[in-house]
């Protein structure tokens, strides 16, 4: 019997192509952009899941709030580690995690940069990174051994056993020699802690300058908590803790906040566990981006369910005698339930198999949306597959189960009569339509807005010129100050190159894809600010024509200007409480003076919490990046020289220049990724509707033909009938546009609070939208209205 069925099912998907193909398309579209989704979701969600002791791990953060606001970083004082470990019973291990930026690694001729992160001997310990070659327990024991991850071992030694070989690591001269004592594997692509090489914190460049300085804040801390330990018990302990190791800074923020007794408002140590590591922080992965993510995944899904169940519902009237027949032939509700759900569930079948593979054919270009991460082997994950089998099945007992019950229900005598109902769509029909459109609108609502958002953070003026200025990367094989100095010579000649700086980080994010905050903390008269500073050489101002508004410019003539001079803006000077800061010294006459002052712009992206700047210069710190102001005359020709030019100046180091207002760009990948994701989610979805609302338009005109044919025969007009049909789905639609305006009105204010600079939500906009979607919906529904309006009415009342 069970073998009947399906072929009574193969030949009904057969006979009833154009149908059929909407379905399984449908179905297959939705599929593929809901395992994609869901993927994305499940990458995020299991971030630093795969550590066996994730439930007792720890990332330490500090809260501070002082005159600018609440401040929260995650980098800590080195000798806050022995510290917890020696005041806090509770804590079995703190370890320092120093990852700083991409160093030079050197084994005979082969010359790499790679990430090394400076740590604790018992790192292996605590976190789950497996050795594959080596001991766990002594693979740190020395402070010059250095464990390299499996892609870097085969990188440098190929098949040969890496155990005991040397590496150099740092710029020519400055070299230190490390011995490899394991090989771990590779971190997995969704862990927070990444790393090329581990090596001992001792190592450090500087270590000894900065055990001991409370003051210097750069590397995270993670600690091991006891099995019985409880973190908010933990939290209450470091109370006492800050108040004894964090007291002058402490008694500061009371002097500027003399109603704030409780210690947890002004100074505060906290721990957030690794696995919800990678949502916190203030350039974290948004979570509730993620469980958006999920939840547009199931709108396309219930979508395409709500469609299923319309057009199934709607052919139920072609297949009308043919049930009639079955029950006849002594068929039951059970057997015909079989054979219809079978259909149903052959063509979910179809579809998910190639929403599968439309999945697997486009998860390398999706996952190069999302920044990379995603890999293929996930999709045949066992969980992963689970949760798709689960969901596979949820979906096709309720969408194809409905159609099947109802169509099962039909009394015989009526559908022998061909007269299956002469009601009107019932609630359940209408509410299916109702809320594929509410989706729809709230998906293109959310994309429009977002766009709307993106082009406005765009349109903020940055403060600095972004045009014809170039961004060099100088690498890790070389010096960039020397760089920098030939870079000045070869090129000073050169009439389309205008002028030529240093700095040590970019502005923007360029072709490398590294960026970096500083953020220092400044005590001035009592008072606390909190500032990026910002590693600049002479001719920085002039390159990005930031222009000097109070004081002066970086002046080679002045030899003091690269040891204590900062230039300053205008939003640092407020914060001084200063009318006339030139002349005036940080951290007393020993510290840094201000020479001059320039007005605010955007070191980092306008979504980011804007402070002020500090700029200076310094003989010792790295020149990271290479900033040129070229001219417009023959941009081609300056290109090749300056690219030649840097194969002269800089030879170990790969000519990866691009503009600032590429880099500019870069800022703006999660609004973009957003809007790009919504924007095609929102496409789908209201062409999965528009399937939807065709086929309920042909089931109504279906119910009301012989209805349609009297008015014709008293007289009513085309254009009445029509708008009489349409009239109907209006209503339904001025429904699903009250339920969904409203919804994205509250979640795009709510998303938008993580803006400093953010549009105000107009109501133009919903109004748009509105006559956007009723336009759409007027002319799905105007084929089948004006084909029954031009039906001969003699045709329409012979059809008892």
């Amino acid at each position: 019997m069970f073998k009947n069925y399906l072929k009574i099912a193969w030949r009904n998907i057969k006979r009833n192509k154009l149908h059929s193909f909407i379905h399984i398309s449908g179905l297959a579209v939705a599929f593929s952009i809901c395992i994609l989704l869901f993927l994305v979701a499940y990458f995020h969600l299991n971030f630093d899941s795969f550590h066996e002791n994730e439930s007792l791990l720890f990332r330490t953060s500090r809260f501070e709030k002082n005159e600018q606001g609440p401040q929260i970083s995650s980098q800590m004082p080195l000798p806050l580690a022995g510290a917890l470990e020696a005041e806090i019973p509770d804590i079995e291990t703190a370890i320092i995690i120093n990852n700083g930026k991409p160093e030079n690694i050197s084994y005979g001729n082969k010359n790499l940069e790679r990430l090394v992160a400076r740590t604790n001997p018992d790192f292996f310990e605590v976190f789950s990174f497996p050795i594959i070659k080596g001991n766990k327990e002594t693979a740190l024991s020395d402070i010059h051994n250095i464990v390299l991850s499996e892609s870097m071992a085969h990188n440098i030694f190929g098949n040969t056993d890496p155990i005991g070989k040397e590496l150099k690591i740092g710029k020519s001269g400055e070299e230190q020699i490390y011995s490899v004592s394991a090989v771990v594997k590779d971190a997995p692509k969704n862990s927070s802690i990444r790393f090329d090489a581990v090596a001992r914190i001792e190592s450090l460049s500087g270590y000894q300058g900065y055990k001991n300085n409370w003051a210097s804040n750069a590397s995270n801390i993670f600690v091991k908590i006891a099995k019985n330990s409880n973190p908010a018990t933990v939290e209450n302990k470091l109370v006492p803790f800050v108040e004894k190791y964090y007291a002058e800074q402490l008694q500061q923020l009371k002097s500027h906040n003399s109603g704030v007794v409780d210690t947890r408002e002004l100074l505060s140590i906290n721990l957030t566990n690794i696995e919800d590591m990678h949502f916190s922080g203030e350039k974290s992965a948004p979570k509730k981006l993620v469980y958006a993510i999920m939840a547009l995944g199931a709108f396309i899904l219930l979508i395409a369910c709500f469609n299923f169940v319309n057009l199934n519902m709607a052919q139920s009237f072609q297949r009308s005698r043919e049930l009639g027949v079955r029950k006849t032939m002594g068929a039951f509700k059970g057997q015909l339930f079989l054979q219809l759900w079978g259909e149903a569930f052959m063509m979910y079948f179809f579809g998910f198999i190639l929403g599968l593979g439309i999945a697997y054919q486009l998860l390398p270009t999706f996952s190069t949306q999302f920044g990379g991460g995603l890999d293929i082997a996930i999709l045949f994950e066992p969980v992963f597959l689970a949760i798709l089998f689960g969901v596979f099945v949820i979906v096709t007992l309720l969408a194809g189960g409905y159609p099947a019950i109802k169509m099962a229900n039909f009394r015989l005598v009526q559908i022998l009569k061909g007269n299956v109902s002469t009601k009107k769509p019932g609630a359940l029909r209408n509410s299916l339509l109702i809320g594929q459109f509410a989706i729809s609108s709230l998906l293109i609502c959310i994309s429009w807005i977002a766009g709307q958002q993106l082009d406005f953070l765009r349109q903020i003026p940055i403060g600095f010129e972004k045009e014809q200025v170039l961004s060099i990367p100088v690498g890790y094989q070389e010096d960039g100050r020397k760089v920098l100095a030939r870079m000045r010579n070869e090129l000073a000649s050169e009439p389309n190159v205008v002028s030529v700086t240093g700095a040590g980080g970019n502005m923007g994010r360029g072709r490398d894809r590294m960026t970096s905050t500083s953020i220092v903390g400044i005590d001035y008269n009592q008072r606390q600010i909190s500032a990026y500073s910002l590693l600049a050489d002479f001719d920085y101002l002039k390159t990005l024509e930031i222009p000097i508004i109070q004081g002066r410019d970086f002046d080679p003539s002045f030899t003091t200007d690269a040891e204590s001079a900062v230039v300053v803006t205008e939003s640092f000077v407020k914060a001084m409480g200063e009318s006339d800061p030139i002349g005036k010294y940080l951290d007393g006459e020993e510290g840094s003076q201000i020479i001059g002052v320039v007005p605010d712009f955007n070191a980092y992206a306008p979504s980011e919490k804007s402070l002020p700047i500090i700029i200076h210069l310094s003989n010792d710190e790295a020149i990271n990046y290479i900033f040129l102001k070229v001219g417009s005359d023959n941009p081609q020709r300056t290109m090749e020289r300056l690219k030649s030019t840097w194969e002269k100046v800089a030879p170990k180091s790969m000519f990866n220049a691009s503009f600032l207002d590429e880099n500019i760009q870069a800022w703006y990948e999660i609004e973009s990724t957003m809007t790009t994701i919504f924007g095609i989610a929102s496409g789908i979805a209201i062409f999965l509707s528009c399937l939807g609302l065709f086929a309920i338009s042909m089931l109504v005109i279906e119910l009301r033909t012989k209805e349609i044919g009297i008015r014709k025969v008293v007289g009513a007009s085309i254009n009445e009938i029509v708008s009489m049909i349409s009239y109907h789905f209006l209503k339904l639609i001025a429904i699903s546009l009250f339920i969904a305006m409203p919804l994205a009105w509250f979640a795009m204010e709510n998303w938008m609070q993580n803006y400093e600079h953010r549009i105000e939500i107009g109501i133009f906009t919903f109004i748009g939208i509105g006559l956007l979607v009723i336009m759409i919906a007027l002319v799905t529904v105007s084929f089948h209205s004006i084909k029954a309006a031009l039906a001969n009415p003699v045709k329409s009342l012979r059809t008892e």
